[in-house]
């Protein structure tokens, strides 16, 4: 199945979802309306026994298109006389929605990383249930780079996983950050070689019985990498 932004297939019970637009697969307006419709679709699909989320090419994604979603928000946001956006659009509220949809999924989400992912696109990794991450990951929350917030559950993520003095820092300063360094985080779950990401995740997503609980999480992580 292929959309303007997106590509999906299935393969032996197990769905990939690849971010399609090269060479830096950045989340326009259009794929956050795809991928609420895809998400919807796969959680209607009882063959899918396992998701995984990746970028074509050589990166994951740059995150959402600025300059586009800027427009959008002015165009459709109300602010009363002193300028204070009283009312949001409501694709915002839409798109964070679509990744509590994907997170909770009765099926394993792998994200399967590589390049960069960055801003939006990072916050959708997050609410992934898994990341593997190629040495080459480059990971961060620009939106205070722009005078922006991250919008899509972004700090509170990072900040369960890897507490809130880390969140605070790497929200306010908006820097970019290695795969390692993701990993000391608790961001990823595992670091490996780029060319190996793909077909890893795969193979952890097949090696996952199809009686799943998220809760299990580190006990599947465990089993897979020890066996």
């Amino acid at each position: 199945m292929i959309t303007s932004t997106i590509l999906f297939t299935i393969e032996q019970g197990i769905g990939h979802l690849i971010l399609n637009q090269p060479p830096s697969n950045k989340m326009s307006l259009d794929f956050f309306i795809e991928f609420n419709e895809m998400i919807d679709k796969i959680r209607h699909t009882n063959d899918i026994r396992a998701l995984v989320l990746s970028g074509k090419g050589r990166h994951f994604s740059s995150g959402a298109d600025l300059p586009a979603l800027l427009k959008e928000i002015n165009s459709k946001s109300q602010v009363d006389q002193k300028g204070k956006i009283i009312i949001e659009p409501d694709f915002l509220s839409e798109n964070y929605k679509a990744f509590l949809m994907l997170e909770n999924l009765n099926i394993p989400v792998i994200a399967a990383i590589r390049g960069v992912c960055l801003g939006s696109a990072l916050e959708l990794a997050l609410f992934s249930h898994f990341r593997f991450s190629g040495e080459d990951g480059v990971f961060g929350l620009p939106e205070t780079s722009f005078n922006l917030i991250p919008g899509l559950g972004g700090i509170t993520k990072v900040s369960s996983l890897a507490g809130k003095a880390n969140a605070i820092e790497l929200v306010l300063k908006g820097k970019t950050f290695t795969a390692f360094e993701a990993l000391k985080l608790n961001l990823i779950d595992r670091m490996l070689p780029k060319r190996e990401v793909l077909q890893q995740s795969f193979d952890f997503a097949r090696s996952i019985s199809g009686d799943y609980h998220k809760e299990k999480r580190k006990l599947y992580l465990r089993n897979y990498f020890t066996s």
